[in-house]
This record gives structure tokens, sequence and C-alpha cells, in this order.
């Protein structure tokens, strides 16, 4: 027993001598990732350690855990290891270890280390308190290369007490990835471990540590701006030190939509001190946008209200970028209050990019005692590509146009060159820094930077006579950068009259059998009379449809130019047109088709919606012509069905082509049991001189009655996966982001009304027989979702459609999934203190036996007499830790000898199944020493 006691005495002195000496030192950290080369799969990891240098404990023991299964020691594995110090009791530690993936996948790099120092005000125990920080990365050939951000500001800074402290981490991505900051107490905070927290953790900004505002105003707090990544406390109340930690995550734009492809962890320690200093203040000039090769040289100003002397820095992508990068002067000097730095930037074409440029400048003063303070502010510049500039354009044979342009000036970084047309001029000038396009145009044509002209044919169908068409020009940058540049100059081609032109397809009865049409066309008015000197005859020809030569009909051969087409179903076909140019039968051209008007209705209750439909080769859009809606009654009394009244103009530029009826006109409502009977008059024009304008054409006449009250069919709605296992196969322990892909289709048989207007998705978490929420609407088009952020795995879902009147359908097919569990322990562990495997717990590596879905268990285990040595329940108040992390020690913390000892858990699971949500386990465990 003396032996025991004295060996218990001399175990306490070593503990107090060692601690202080091994467990002060960690303030802060972050881990980033950079590709070695894009052949190989290697990475060059490097992690930042900012120490106190008060304690001569050397920074790198620590583990790394790749992600991957494989851990190494920092201070052994490393291949560069660089000290530097940064004033404030602060030294910066940078270790640089390559590590190199077998495949695809998003790694979570984790590294730990002993310990914390001492004295953090707002997490208990901080000297014994491990360092924990993590970054996430991914590799996908379909993502592309993943470099992670850089931070490049250190969070060195002090603050006051009653004074806004102000810190940004000063990160760019390599990669131009779009960077987003995000600070959440309640999920990104201190830990201490993979998934653990450290204990006790408070926000700096409560009640305990802060009263009020620097401006003297309640409701202190701290926040981090998402777009900025400026984070702001306002304001310390309590000198002393505090630790918080954030996430600058990556996101990429691919297929559309952006998705989040890494992130990095940076934990900071903040040290607050009583002063009477006030923060010194910069003046930035306004943000700025330039085409590439614009220099940028600007002044940046600075002061102290104390008149201390003042440093003002620069961080950010710019400074950062290998290529072409800026610089300031002087450099990190201070100089006497107020002060300018000079900024000066060479921009290139490789600095194209979608996103602004941050710039972030930082001032801080040195004053005679006290802490130094600071502020940051964010100074944004877009670079944007110069425009193309297009040489020529010209007619080609079959009316074709041929638009030819310079070889563009950044043809090296650019990938695309975007070809734009749209019918007649619009001769805007871009606004400063507008890239891209305006609306109205349409994109005709792609092409690589290597070829420099276009060949519009129309899909084969060649320019319509008569009409001008005008281009633009758009050079587009490739991801994830992106960007495009400002539009070209417009340039307008008039196609030549060498051929008829059909002006009208008019609608003159409608009928099933004995419906007219109304044709007139022009002579050729720029035919080459030496060549062709006539006389001409033209042949008409008529097919079905708005295009095609579908049930063609040579109609009739004429030397006129007018014909009335009897015998048709104008009630319900639509018909178009082609005139055949002849000489002495010879044929030598023909016109652009153009189609008859259709005219739709679609039912609403009390309303009728109108939306007309055609395919001419003039120009039906035109400000200067307004199309005219016609209706057969004005009140709710009976008139001749032939007596039509106007009731509406429509302008095509503003409206389209549509035209919505409610009574409005005249504050008369539409009645369910009436029928209303309606025809339109389009109006239009080429741009030539020779021809009566506006050209007009009517449609067919239809009849409705507004009393829409059937309901649509409900769609068939299917769940597209992911599988929940497959799906976590690759994802880290602890992983609580899922997605769920859906598709239906809309079900427009019987009796069911198939003028839909959009669909509702509802979902529940919690089974098919609890109350389900709405969670989405989308177009008639769509007919597929992806749902993501999702915290579970598990829920229900269905779908309803619903019609132009409001009208929804009754549920869909209810379709549930259910989550995964799982829970697996080894059979054997060596708590021998080198770090690895010295702990039973449940796997945590590799993915696929990740805990998953655990509520919390209840563990038992003896020894082969039947003793009980340990038990633990996650499910108590004390405990919420589902790994079980024992050590090898009894109740009384005696290390338990080698052998094989006998496990009992019950695991409590989250699933909708019954079936699913308990699980025994029973298995034996050897302790290795």
């Amino acid at each position: 027993m003396k032996y025991l006691y004295s060996l218990f005495l001399v175990f306490c002195l070593i503990s107090l001598t060692v601690n202080p000496t091994f467990a002060t030192h960690i303030r802060a950290g972050e881990i980033t990732a950079e590709r070695v080369n894009t052949q190989s799969l290697t990475y060059r990891i490097t992690v930042v350690g900012y120490t106190d240098t008060r304690s001569n404990v050397i920074f790198g023991p620590g583990d790394i855990d790749f992600g991957d299964g494989r851990e190494v020691s920092l201070n052994t594995e490393s291949d560069v290891v660089v000290v530097e110090p940064l004033g404030n009791q602060i030294e910066k530690n940078t270790f640089v270890i390559t590590h190199t993936y077998q495949g695809p996948g998003q790694y979570v790099i984790r590294f730990r280390e002993f310990n914390r120092n001492d004295n953090t005000l707002n997490m208990d125990n901080s000297v014994d308190t491990p360092f924990y920080i993590e970054t996430m990365i991914t590799i996908d050939p379909f993502v592309g290369i993943n470099n992670s951000p850089i931070l490049t500001i250190p969070p060195v800074d002090n603050g006051g007490v009653n004074v806004r402290y102000i810190h940004n981490p000063g990160a760019y991505d390599p990669d131009g990835d779009s960077l987003a900051y995000f600070f959440d107490e309640l999920t990104v905070r201190p830990k201490l471990g993979f998934q653990r927290f450290v204990n006790n953790y408070r926000s700096p900004a409560s009640g305990e540590f802060s009263f009020n505002r620097e401006d003297g105003s309640p409701n202190p707090f701290i926040s981090m701006d998402p777009i900025t990544g400026d984070l702001i406390w306002d304001a310390p109340g309590l000198a002393g030190q505090y630790n918080i930690a954030f996430q600058i995550q990556e996101w990429r734009k691919i297929g559309g939509e952006y998705v989040m492809i890494g992130y990095v962890v940076r934990d900071m320690q903040i040290i607050i001190e009583n002063t009477n200093n006030r923060r010194p203040e910069l003046i930035l000039p306004p943000d700025l946008c330039v085409v590439a090769g614009t220099r940028i040289e600007e002044i940046i100003q600075g002061s102290d209200p104390d008149g201390d002397p003042i440093r003002i820095e620069v961080f950010g992508d710019p400074i950062e970028i290998s290529s072409s990068p800026a610089s300031y002067s002087p450099v990190s000097l201070f100089q006497p209050s107020p002060g300018i730095i000079t900024f000066n930037w060479q921009t290139v074409c490789n600095h194209v990019r979608e996103r602004e440029y941050q710039v972030r400048i930082r001032i801080s003063d040195q004053p005679t005692s006290g802490p130094s303070l600071v502020d940051i502010k964010t100074w944004n510049i877009k670079v944007v590509g110069p425009p193309p500039v297009i040489e020529d354009i010209e007619q080609g044979q079959s009316r074709s146009a041929v638009v030819s342009w310079e070889p563009y000036s950044c043809g090296s970084t650019a990938s695309t060159m975007q070809v734009w047309r749209r019918l007649n001029s619009n001769p805007y000038e871009p606004d400063s820094c507008e890239t891209g396009i305006r609306a109205g145009y349409e994109l005709v044509g792609t092409t690589n930077m290597g070829v420099f002209e276009f060949l519009d044919t129309n899909n084969g169908e060649g320019l319509a006579p008569g009409n001008t068409y005008c281009y633009r020009l758009v050079a587009a940058y490739p991801a994830p950068r992106l960007g495009e540049s400002i539009v070209s100059e417009e340039i307008c081609i008039t196609v030549d009259v060498d051929v008829p032109l059909i002006t009208n397809v008019s609608i003159e009865a409608t009928d099933v059998d004995s419906g007219q049409i109304f044709v007139r066309w022009t002579p050729p008015y720029d035919i080459d009379r030496t060549q062709f000197p006539g006389p001409f005859t033209y042949e008409l020809l008529r097919n079905t449809g708005f295009t095609g030569s579908q049930n063609r009909v040579s109609v009739i051969t004429t030397s006129d130019t007018v014909f009335t087409d009897t015998g048709l179903n104008t009630e319900n076909l639509v018909y178009n047109y082609k005139v055949i140019l002849k000489e002495n039968n010879t044929t030598i051209d023909s016109s652009s088709s153009a189609s008859s008007v259709r005219l739709s209705p679609t039912i609403i209750n009390e309303a009728i919606e109108l939306n007309w439909d055609f395919n001419v080769p003039w120009n039906n859009q035109v400000s200067d012509f307004k199309h005219e809606v016609y209706r057969n009654r004005t009140d709710a009394e009976a008139q001749d069905s032939e007596n039509f009244v106007l009731i509406g103009e429509v302008d095509p530029t503003v409206n389209g082509f549509t035209f919505f009826d409610d009574g409005s006109h005249n504050g008369v409502t539409l009645k369910k049991e009436i029928e209303y009977c309606y025809y339109v008059i389009t109006k239009g024009r080429y741009n030539v001189d020779m021809i009566e304008y506006p050209l007009e054409n009517k449609s067919q006449i239809i009849c409705a009655r507004p009393d829409d009250d059937r309901l649509p069919c409900p769609p068939v709605l299917t769940f597209e996966g992911p599988e929940c296992t497959a799906f976590l196969d690759d994802k880290v322990c602890g992983f609580s982001s899922f997605e769920h892909e859906l598709s239906w289709l809309p079900d427009f048989s019987g009796s069911c009304d198939d003028e839909l207007n959009f669909f509702r998705l509802y979902f529940t978490p919690d089974g098919e027989d609890t109350q389900f929420n709405l969670v989405g609407t989308y177009s008639p088009f769509e007919l597929q979702a992806r749902i993501t952020n999702l915290p579970n795995y598990r829920g229900c879902y269905y779908i309803t459609a619903v019609d132009r009147s409001g009208n929804e359908s009754e549920p869909s097919n209810i379709v549930c999934v259910d989550n995964c569990p799982n829970y697996e322990l080894p059979n054997a562990f060596t708590p021998n203190g080198d770090g690895i495997n010295d702990t039973f717990m449940a796997f945590d590596n590799p993915f696929g036996k990740c805990p998953r879905f655990v509520l919390g268990l209840e563990i038992f285990i003896v020894n082969r007499w039947g003793v009980e040595v340990f038990s633990y329940n996650s499910l108590s108040a004390n405990e919420n830790d589902i790994y079980i992390r024992w050590d090898g020690t009894d109740k009384n913390g005696n290390q338990l000898p080698a052998g094989t000892y006998f496990y009992s858990a019950t695991v409590k699971f989250d699933a909708l199944d019954p079936a699913l949500r308990e699980k025994k386990l029973k298995g034996t465990v050897q302790i290795l020493r």
C-alpha cells in the first residue's frame, strides 16, 4: 500500500511539472490542400498553427488524418517546416506534407494536437483541451481540379474593450471558385476532436463577455458577412482571450447550379485588452470595373484619430495570383498619420472572371502603449473581357449570312465565341461593366476561338427576304472562373427581295369544311431583270402545320399575287403557304413559308386567356402596331354571334401574344354559363419600303365558356435516388446534408384538365401518416426535382397538379424512403498512448463502417468472469458521444490487463421502420498491450 501511495505522489509531481510545459501553446490554425499536378491525385497539404511564444513547446507533434484511412504524425512525416514570428506573442508554424489519394471522393483532412493555450475564457479548461481543425476537398473528374481556399491574413490582431473588433481571413481561391463565409456558433465552433466540440463553449457576444455595442447601444453581437468575410464583434466587454471558429466554403457552378466542393475551417483566438486607444480609419477608392488590359493605379488613404503611426497592408486575390499580380508601396511599413499607399495592377486577359476580385485593405496603428487596433475593408474590382470586333457581314447563297470578325484580343483565355441575332436593329450601348447580351437576341451559333466567321443559314431554312437581321458577338470564358465579354457593336444585313414576299395568310371564314384563307404576296422586287426578264408566274403551295411540307398541295399557278383558298378545315388545322417563282414554267426560286394564325383559349374560372401562334417571315412584334382582340359579346345579354367588337389591343413587344379577358375592359364580369367567341388580328411588317403596312392577318374564331371546374389528374411520382447506403459510402461520419431526386409524369387521361399551371411537391420527414408540407412548386415543363441540404435521409413525398384556375388535383401516389442505420465495433484496440487505435470506439473509417443515424446507445463490458468493468450510456444527461471511446480502464480508472472482454449493447436508431429503430449487439473485444 505504501508503495502504491508513493507511486501516486510521484505521478502527481510529474503531472504538475509536465502539464504547464506541454499544454499551453496553440492559439489558432487551419489546413489547406493544393493538388500537385493534373495527372496524379497527389496533394500538398499545409497545416498552419499559430502558437503562444511564451510556451517553449514546439508545435507539430499532432496527428494528421487524410480522410482516406491513413493517419501520420505531422512532425515526423512533414516535407517542409517553417517558423515565423508575427509579434503579439504569436508565432506562425507551417508544416507541409504530401499525400496521394487512391481515387475520387470527398475527403475531410483532420489535424489534432495537444493542447490549446491556457485561460481561454469562453471554454472550460482550455489548457487541457486538444486543438482540432479540418478541411474538405473534392476529387472528382467531373468537377475538375480542386484546391483549397488560401487564407492570407493571419489571426494576430488584438482588440480593445468596448471597441468594435474586426477580422478578415483574406481568403482567395486559386481555382477562381466562389467563396462563402459560414459562421454559426451552433454548428461551427471550436472542437477538441472529430465531431466533438470543446467543453462548455459560450459565444463571446453572450452577456457573460459583452455588454454593449461600441456606440453604447444594447444587443452586442458577433457575426460574419457571408460574402466579404468580415468577422465583426461589436463589442467585447471583458478583457481576456477567446476562441471562435468559422468555415470558408468554396462553391463551383456545375451544370448551371452552384455546388459546394470544399471548405476550410479556421479556429482562431481573439485577445481583448483594456485600452484608451482608438481604431485607425481607411478611405478606399470606389469599386472598379475594368476591361482586361487596363492598368489600375489608385491611392488608398488611412489615418489614426490619436495621431499614432499607421501601417496599411493589402491582401487578397490580386496580390496572390501568379499571373501579373498587383503590388503596393510602401509595403508593411509604419508611416506618420495620415498616410497613403499606392496600389498598382496591370490586368491581363487571364484575370477575366465572373465574380469580382475582393481586395482586403487592413490598417493598424502603433500606439505608445496598449494593443494595436485594426480596421479592415474590402475593395471590389471586376475584370471583364474586351468586346469582340465584327469586321463584315455578307449575304451568302440560299439567303444565308456570313458574319466575320477579327481574332479576339483575349483569344488565348476565352473558350467560345457566341453569335447572337435579332430581327431589326437595337443599337444599344452597354452600360459600364455590362457583360453578355440583353434580352431580345437569339443565340444562333457558338464557335471556338480559332474560328473567325459564322455562316447563318437559319437552320437550313434561309433568312427571310425583306427582313433586316442584326448580329452581335459575346466571348465566353471557361469554368471555373467563367465570365463574359462586353458585347460587340451591332452589324445588320437586309436580305434581298429577289423572290416573292408573302404578306397575308388571313382566315376569312372559320369552318370544319368550308373555311377560307386569303393569301397575298409581292413580285420579286430586287430580282436581276437582265438574267430574269419575265414575265413571271407563281405556284402557290399549301401544307398543314406551322412549318414543313406535310400534306402538300399545289393550290394554283397564276400570274396574279392574290388568292382566296377555300374548302379548308380552318377550325381545327393550321396551314402554311409557299410561293414558287417561275419564268416560262421554269422554277427560279421560292418565297419563305408563312402560316395562318392559330388562336387558343385557356379556360379559367370567370376568365379566358387567349394565346396566338404563327410562323411568318415578317416581324409581328413591332411596337408601332398593336394586335387587336375581338369578341362577340360585350355584356351578359345574348347578341348576334357575328357582331364582334374590339375589346383589347396588345403591344406584342411588352405582352407577347397573349390577352387575358376577365371583363375588365368594360367592367362586366364574364359569366360561367355563357359562351364567348373571339378572334385576333395580328399586325406586322417587313423592312421593305415598297409595301403598305401594317400587314394584317386574322386568326380563326374560337369559342369557350369560363366555367373551369375540372380537376387535373394526379401525376405519377417516382423516387430516382440516390440509394441511402451507396450515397453515404464515400461520405464522412456525421455527414448530414442529404439529397433526394424525384421525377413525375402528368396524367391527361379521361376527362382530366390538361391546362396545367404548375406542380406542388409535398414532403414529410416523419412517415406517410403525418402532416405533409409544401416544399416546392414547379412549372408544367419541369418533371423532376432535386431536394438538397436535407438533415436526414428518411421521408415521404407526394405531388399534385394545379390548373390555370387554381384547381388542385388529388395527391399522387406516396413514395417513402428510410434511413440506412449502421453501427459497427472493432474486435481489438491498443491503449498504449501512441495516438493510434487507443480506444475502443465505433469505426470512423472507412466511411462504409461509420455510425449512421444513431440516436444513442447503452453498452456494458465485462471480463471473462462476468464482472462489469465498463458501462456507458450516451442517452444520459451528461453524455452525447455515440462513439464510446473506452480507454481500457475499469470503473476506478485502473488499467485493465490485456485479454478478451465481452460487450452487450443496445443501439437506438432514427428510422421510419420500427424494425430498424433498435439493434442488439454482442461480441468480444481484445485489449492488446
